[in-house]
Order: C-alpha cells, then sequence, then structure tokens
C-alpha cells in the first residue's frame, strides 16, 4: 500500500511539473479547469461572481528567479520579487468568445481580494493595474506556442504597482481578468464614463456598470504568502490533480490489501 502511494505521489508531482513549469514545459489548460480552480479557492463567489464562465484561456507569464518566463496558472504561488509587471499576456480558444472579431480590443485588469490581510481585507479590491485597447499581435507566446499574444501600445487607466503585502498578513491572491472592451473606448479613456483613479475598495459589479462591460472572457489568479513559515504548495490545479492521485493510491492499496 506504501509503495502505491509513494508512486502516486512522484507521478502526480512530475503531473504538477508540467503545470508550473517555464518556456517549453508550459501547459494549455481547459476553460473548466480555469472555472473549478476558481471555485475551490473560494474566490467565486467571495469575490467574483458566482456566473464567472469562462470562454477562453487567459495566461500570462512572469520572470522567476532563474531570469526564464515562468506560466502563471491559477494558484500559482510566487514571491514578491516575482511579482513584477508580467511579461505577456495570451489567450487560447478566443473563437469560443462571443462579438469577437479581427478588430476587437480588449482591456485587463489586476488586482489583490486580501488587502491589507486576508484576515481583515478592508481595501478590498485594491487596483494594481488596469490597462485598454490590447489587441492580438499575430505572434504565438514564447511561454505556451499554442497561444496568442495580447499587447497594447497605449497608457493604462492605472500604471502597474508591484505587489507588497505587509509581513503576517496570510496569502494574497492576485486576479488578472481579460474583458472584450466597448468600441466607445477604443478612442476615450475610461474617465469618460466617469471612472476614478483611486484603486482602494474598488466595487467590481459597480465598475462593470459603469462601463457597461459584460462578464470577464477570461481569468487567472496567483498567490503571495506572507508567512515565513507557510508551507509552499501546488497551483489549485496541481494540486487538486495530487490529491486524487494519492486518494487513489490509497484505494488500490486497501484493495491489494484485502486481496
Amino acid at each position: 500500500m506504501i509503495s502505491h502511494i509513494l508512486l502516486a505521489l512522484a507521478f502526480s508531482s512530475q503531473c504538477l511539473a508540467t503545470h508550473e513549469t517555464k518556456g517549453e514545459g508550459a501547459k494549455s489548460l481547459t476553460t473548466a479547469e480555469f472555472k473549478d480552480a476558481f471555485r475551490s479557492s473560494g474566490i467565486v463567489p467571495e469575490i467574483l461572481p458566482a456566473a464567472l464562465d469562462p470562454s477562453v484561456s487567459f495566461y500570462t507569464a512572469y520572470s522567476s528567479g532563474d531570469g526564464k518566463a515562468a506560466q502563471i496558472i491559477p494558484g500559482s504561488k510566487l514571491k514578491v520579487q516575482e511579482a513584477t509587471f508580467p511579461v505577456e499576456f495570451s489567450v487560447e480558444n478566443l473563437q469560443n468568445a462571443t462579438n469577437i472579431t479581427s478588430t476587437t480590443r480588449y482591456l485587463i485588469y489586476m488586482l489583490d481580494a486580501d488587502a491589507p490581510s486576508r484576515a481583515d481585507p478592508s481595501a478590498r479590491s485594491f487596483r494594481h493595474y488596469l490597462g485598454g485597447n490590447f489587441t492580438l499581435t499575430g505572434t504565438n507566446s514564447s511561454v505556451l506556442s499554442t497561444a496568442q499574444l495580447l499587447s497594447n501600445q497605449s497608457q493604462p487607466f492605472n500604471d502597474f504597482v508591484q505587489p507588497n503585502p505587509g509581513p503576517n498578513t496570510g496569502e494574497h491572491r492576485y486576479i488578472l481578468a481579460l474583458y472584450v472592451q466597448p468600441p466607445r473606448y477604443n478612442t476615450a479613456g475610461f474617465e469618460s464614463a466617469g471612472m476614478s483613479t483611486v484603486r482602494t475598495n474598488w466595487n467590481l459589479t459597480q465598475w462593470r456598470t459603469q462601463l457597461g462591460l459584460g462578464p470577464a472572457i477570461g481569468a487567472t489568479y496567483f498567490t503571495i504568502e506572507t508567512n515565513p513559515n507557510a508551507q509552499s504548495g501546488a497551483s489549485a490545479i496541481g494540486g487538486s490533480a495530487m490529491l486524487s492521485m494519492v486518494l487513489g493510491a490509497v484505494s488500490l492499496g486497501s484493495l491489494m490489501f484485502l486481496l
């Protein structure tokens, strides 16, 4: 029985490595996997609406400690020094989104759902970045070759502020979401709809109504743990896979013991 559990752990660790990997090892995820990860983390419905149903696979990448670009998937664990502005944004399955054309533009935000602390998120949601006029570049991602890059050339509404959570404030969840941008903002800033640049206590429901946005077509998130004694762990997706493998090994081991 023990040997089967160890085998399952070794195999699941290998599977996890394909999820939280760099460059060539990056892996495509289904929209169902994104949706399940947001629910298992509690972000849905605690922060994002229960109706979150991504139609595209939305990825970001960061510069890891060895200087290589690494894929971010839901639940990826970063260090503060790694949480600089993403190396890239990219998408898969864009054809599944509705009302999309070759000239469609997109907007992206990043927020801290646990500011100033997980136990007392009185500044939720803190907006770390908001930018519009993202378009498809026609180039594939250098991290995940099946994904298409998004980029923009315009000034963001809120410049990027690097996460710097206080010590011992718990695990912070940083959410990035992708929306179809209404055409009126192709030439007019979000301030034209009366939006404020204030970053704290951002009400996402009111914001969507204010800008006339539909639901997010894609989203992902990463975490930063501020407790120095906390155990590092897998992503939400990788962790679920590991648990399933271990439970399967236990069941198999029990059956062999009975035989």
